[in-house]
């Protein structure tokens, strides 16, 4: 994965994305922090679970339902 400037993207970002099905994800940062992240789509790519992989509320269910099947006492009880 490559880290790029959010200057550096914004100024080629045509050129970052016609690049990123062989060059791959490129992380942005912005005041040296992480803000962003470009990810290739391709024709393999499962953009429902890349947008679940997002989205917190998901991994709370996926987490409480973990700890349910161990007979981890419930967080929400």
């Amino acid at each position: 994965m490559r880290i790029e400037n959010i200057r550096e993207v914004k100024t080629r970002f045509s050129r970052y994305v016609k690049e990123l099905p062989k060059s791959g994800s490129v992380l942005i940062t912005k005041n040296g922090r992480p803000c962003a992240a470009l990810v290739p789509v391709t024709e393999d790519t499962d953009l429902e679970a890349l947008a679940l992989s997002q989205n917190k509320r998901f991994w709370k269910l996926i987490d409480d339902a973990i700890a349910r099947g161990r007979g981890d006492p419930c967080t929400q009880c």
